[in-house]
């Protein structure tokens, strides 16, 4: 009877233990997944510190290139100031070049008169003996007086002459002068105008370049951007994940315990049915020995049933003790991140040569003749040597760089130049500061300072030792 019981109270707890031992196992696996979520988690939080870290690095030099740009527009604007006084001296010096060579024209004329005066007297002495003529001017004299009153007219004669030659020698020699300090003039305006071009090109370049790098970082911090973004995105999809995931957690282990609780209380009840029933059977047997009036056999049978009827009720109140229902826990969902599209890079195109020579032509012909102006690119106002090659380009269709130096390393090197490829010139030495147009025959048309738009030549003459190169567009 004993064992029945014990066996009893085995059954309760294999089957309670039974019944709580999935949701144990339930409980382990959300741990490995809060874990793994938490593991995520962190990864991300990782990568969002490492994204902030060149975010401020990039925008720590972005700054300092934003301040490098704006020392380089403050130099900008103090060189425009030097170019306006450049710009003065040039057109001081376009002044001075008129005045000189209206001067060489006066002294020329001069010269010119001279010179007839000076054949005709020599002619006269060679015809008719003016020292002759002299001798027998003081000797008709009437009186000594008359003599020196002569010879005193003699005397201003001579010296007439000879003035006038001196003044002859004199004018010749300044006219000298005055084409020497035309030519040093015209040479001056040419360096100040590759002095301006050289100034302009060199900034724009640096402000450009600047312009570039700070594009490059905003676009780069734009990209790292993104990936934070995205990180951050992941990061709270994985907070999401422990927080669901310790939820479910929690939910299984609060049914581990109420399977536990009820366990307890199970095998606490079982035991007491046990005992109780223990209690009676010895009751009986004490009785039953008191009594003595029953034989074995019928003692024996009695305490069977005695057994019997006590020990069935309790199986079947166990069998119908209810088991706990597992807790049903929703998985959280993956978040999905969208990664940025790429972009196409833009193409480039090219103009003819025939069709962009009958485009320069037609340009040259309303551009011919018209004054140099520092800085100008317009008809009305005047030209540049860069903006006068700028505008007829464009006006073929040709988009090409505003200054002279850019111009030549954009353009396409050429040996064997032809009638609309540029010519590229160093005046001051180290760098491209003059430009023109090719015309053919080693000539070319350009906007120069001494003479504003105008045909000249780079085989012979002032340009022919200053050729840098040849480039087409």
């Amino acid at each position: 009877m004993k064992k029945n019981l014990l066996s009893i109270v085995i059954l309760g707890t294999i089957t309670f233990s039974s019944l709580i031992l999935p949701i144990t196992a339930d409980a382990e696996t959300y741990t490995d997944k809060i874990e793994d979520a938490k593991q995520t988690e962190n990864l991300n939080q990782n990568k969002i510190d490492a994204a902030d870290q060149k975010i401020n690095g990039l925008s720590a030099e972005k700054n300092n290139t934003q301040i490098q740009l704006e020392t380089i527009n403050k130099t900008i604007s103090i060189n425009k100031e030097k170019s306006q006084k450049l710009v003065g001296e040039i057109e001081k010096s376009q002044d001075e070049m008129v005045t000189l060579k209206i001067d060489i024209e006066s002294l020329e004329k001069k010269i010119e008169k001279r010179n007839e005066q000076l054949d005709k007297q020599a002619r006269t002495v060679q015809t008719n003996g003016d020292t002759q003529n002299y001798i027998e001017f003081v000797i008709e004299a009437e009186s000594l007086v008359d003599v020196i009153g002569r010879v005193d007219v003699i005397n201003q004669m001579v010296t007439a002459n000879k003035t006038l030659v001196e003044e002859q020698v004199q004018d010749q020699k300044l006219v000298v002068k005055k084409k020497v300090e035309t030519e040093q003039t015209i040479v001056q305006q040419n360096a100040l105008a590759a002095q301006l071009e050289n100034t302009q090109s060199s900034f724009e370049k640096q402000l450009l370049e600047k312009e570039v790098v700070v594009s490059q970082l905003a676009s780069e911090m734009s990209l790292v951007q993104e990936d934070k973004d995205a990180f951050l995105i992941q990061k709270v999809a994985a907070e999401q994940a422990v927080l669901d995931y310790t939820t479910a957690q929690a939910d299984v282990e609060k049914a581990v315990r109420v399977a536990f609780e009820q366990q307890k209380e199970e095998e606490t009840r079982v035991s007491i049915e046990v005992i109780m029933t223990e209690t009676v059977v010895t009751a009986e047997q004490n009785t039953a020995a008191e009594a003595q009036t029953s034989s074995r056999s019928s003692s024996s049978n009695q305490e069977s049933n005695a057994i019997e009827s006590v020990t069935q009720p309790s199986v079947n109140e166990v069998a119908s003790t209810p088991a706990p229902t597992p807790v049903q826990v929703k998985k959280p969902t993956p978040v999905q991140v969208k990664k940025p599209a790429p972009t196409l890079a833009p193409s480039t195109g090219g103009t003819s040569l025939g069709s962009m020579q009958s485009a320069i032509d037609r340009s040259l012909a309303s551009v011919t003749k018209k004054k140099y102006l520092w800085g100008g690119d317009t008809l009305e106002g005047g030209f540049d040597c860069s903006g006068f090659t700028q505008y007829v380009l464009r006006s073929a269709g040709v988009s090409i760089p505003r200054v002279a130096s850019v111009q030549y390393s954009d353009s396409k090197k050429v040996s064997s130049p032809k009638a609309g490829d540029l010519v590229f010139f160093s005046i001051g030495g180290g760098t491209v500061d003059h430009v023109g147009i090719v015309t053919g025959g080693g000539g070319f048309v350009g906007s120069q300072s001494s003479t504003g738009v105008a045909y000249t030549s780079y085989t012979s003459g002032y340009w022919a030792n200053r050729v840098v190169g040849f480039g087409r567009y």
